[in-house]
């Protein structure tokens, strides 16, 4: 059968129809939110500007054939309006440098996002759930997006099971924590930082380790590019002390 019209919903408002044997065809009707392009919509499609999360809803789709049956036929969908953070994630961490029995904490927070951001922890690709040992929150706020935080205490199950797997750990062992943000199924991205499990002092520990290279001179001691000391002798010192011996040796 010929067609008769094609009129598309909003939860349950019309806002565009297709008659083809009216002059002009297409028609719009005023629905909040909604703004129709004319050029890209007819009989088939039709095609909203500006989209806002306000149109995340149910949409329909009704069309009629001509007379002299007028049978009709109606299709229906939820379309979501996703809305994407502008920033980057971001994760902070309260010490780079920690003992098998000492704790961490570490933050991440993304920007406003619509629906609000999932946020999972990883520590060398082994997700971190919350337990008593190792506590995980989780905010959404709408105004400022969404933030988690995660606290690593001793005898945490992720700890041990990384030093199961790393039967040779006698010292020093860096562990990566990762940070991962996703929305859906069309937002995935991840942050993730360096942290050192030591049983040594922490002032040993070489800033290599991490990736924190610093030149330092080929005579200082290993960890002089951390604390910044210089064990040269400065030139006045070597005046000083050739004057005091020729003093002594004037007055022999």
């Amino acid at each position: 059968a010929s067609l008769y019209s094609v009129r598309w919903y909003f939860e349950k408002e019309e806002f565009y129809s297709y008659v083809p044997k009216e002059s002009p065809p297409e028609r719009v009707f005023p629905v909040s939110g909604i703004s129709v392009d004319l050029n890209m919509s007819d009989k088939h499609s039709v095609t909203l500007r500006s989209v806002t999360r306000d149109l995340t809803g149910q949409f329909e789709c009704e069309v009629s054939e001509d007379a002299p049956l007028f049978h009709t036929a109606m299709k229906s969908a939820k379309m979501m309006v996703i809305e994407l953070p502008r920033e980057e994630p971001v994760m902070q961490i309260d010490k780079k440098t920690v003992t098998p029995s000492g704790n961490f904490k570490a933050a991440c927070s993304i920007g406003v996002s619509f629906p609000p951001a999932n946020i999972t922890w990883y520590m060398n690709g082994r997700r971190i759930y919350k337990t008593s040992s190792q506590r995980v929150t989780y905010r959404a706020y709408e105004s400022s997006g969404t933030f988690s935080t995660l606290e690593i205490y001793p005898h945490s199950q992720v700890l041990q099971a990384i030093f199961k797997s790393n039967p040779q750990f006698q010292h020093v062992t860096v562990v990566s924590l990762l940070c991962e943000v996703s929305i859906l199924n069309v937002y995935h991205k991840s942050v993730q930082e360096k942290i050192a499990i030591t049983t040594k002092s922490m002032t040993t520990i070489s800033p290599n380790l991490l990736g924190l290279e610093a030149p330092r001179h080929p005579r200082d001691p290993d960890n002089s590019a951390l604390t910044g000391h210089d064990f040269k002798l400065r030139p006045p010192v070597c005046l000083f002390v050739l004057i005091l011996l020729l003093h002594r040796v004037l007055a022999l």
